[in-house]
C-alpha cells in the first residue's frame, strides 16, 4: 500500500512538471521603438505637399504629427481611427502610449482639411492629455463645419 502511495505521488508530480508554463499576459505597454521610428502614427491617406517643390518634405495626412521632437523615443502613437457621424461630421480619435516610467502631460489640437487642402475650419484649441507611467491615452475631436472636411492631422506636443 505504501508502494502504492509513493507511485501515486510520482505520478502526480511528473504530471505537473509535464505542463508547459506560459507566460502571463503583459498587463502595460512595453514599446519598441525598432519597430516604431520616431514615434511615428499610423499612416493615414494624402500627403500636404509645399506649393514650392522642395521647399518641405510631403506631411502625410490623416494622422498624428508628433511636433515636439522630446517626445521621439518617449510616445507611440498606437492607433489613428476617422468616422463619420451620421449628421456627416468628422471624428478622429488616436490612441497614444506614454513608455516612459513617469508621467507625460501632452497637448493635442486637428486640422480639418476640405480635399484641395484648404482649411476647412478653424483650427481646434489645445486638449490636454494626461498619461501615467506606461499607459494608454486617447484623444478625440470632432469637426463642426459644413461643407464637412475631407482629411486632418493631428498635431501632438508635451504640455508647455
Amino acid at each position: 500500500m505504501k508502494n502504492i502511495s509513493i507511485l501515486m505521488i510520482l505520478v502526480l508530480l511528473a504530471a505537473c512538471a509535464s505542463k508547459p508554463r506560459t507566460a502571463p499576459p503583459v498587463t502595460f505597454p512595453s514599446c519598441d521603438f525598432s519597430k516604431a521610428p520616431y514615434g511615428s502614427s499610423p499612416r493615414g491617406y494624402g500627403v500636404l505637399v509645399p506649393a514650392i517643390k522642395g521647399t518641405l518634405h510631403p506631411i502625410a495626412l490623416s494622422t498624428v504629427s508628433i511636433t515636439d521632437t522630446a517626445l521621439l523615443r518617449r510616445i507611440v502613437v498606437q492607433d489613428v481611427k476617422a468616422m463619420r457621424s451620421e449628421t456627416g461630421q468628422l471624428n478622429v480619435y488616436a490612441r497614444i502610449v506614454n513608455c516612459t516610467d513617469y508621467p507625460i502631460i501632452l497637448e493635442a489640437r486637428t486640422q480639418y482639411l476640405d480635399a484641395q487642402q484648404v482649411i476647412a475650419e478653424p483650427v481646434t484649441g489645445w486638449k490636454r492629455l494626461y498619461l501615467p507611467a506606461r499607459t494608454l491615452g486617447n484623444y478625440q475631436e470632432a469637426s463642426i463645419r459644413q461643407p464637412m472636411p475631407d482629411t486632418f492631422l493631428i498635431e501632438l506636443r508635451e504640455q508647455l
